[in-house]
């Protein structure tokens, strides 16, 4: 498979596990990883493991993918500002995850 093909699967299973009902973070979070490895300037995964950083209350991880896609996106992209949202509700709502938010 390619590079591409290989990374999206790895994001979407990310995804997939993160939104089950319980989420399985551990599982996301290994598929966000095996992603980012791939290809490490991957916007969707740089979205994706930062929202899975704030269902784990790990804000400074969720902060360091915001600053990974300000420098991959040069300016202004989509993931960047939907992390960005969801930074600002998370710390609006006293460091907590917002349900539904992510």
């Amino acid at each position: 498979a390619k590079a591409k093909d290989k990374n999206s699967g790895q994001r979407l299973m990310g995804f997939a596990h993160r939104k089950l009902a319980p989420p399985d973070l551990a599982s996301a979070e290994r598929y966000y990883d095996a992603a980012l490895k791939i290809s490490p300037a991957h916007r969707g995964a740089l979205e994706y493991s930062g929202e899975l950083y704030l269902m784990k209350g790990e804000l400074p991880r969720a902060e360091q993918r915001l600053a990974e896609l300000v420098r991959v996106c040069a300016g202004a992209c989509e993931e960047q500002t939907e992390l960005k949202r969801s930074i600002e509700r998370f710390k609006a709502n006293g460091n907590k995850h917002v349900a539904g938010a992510y």
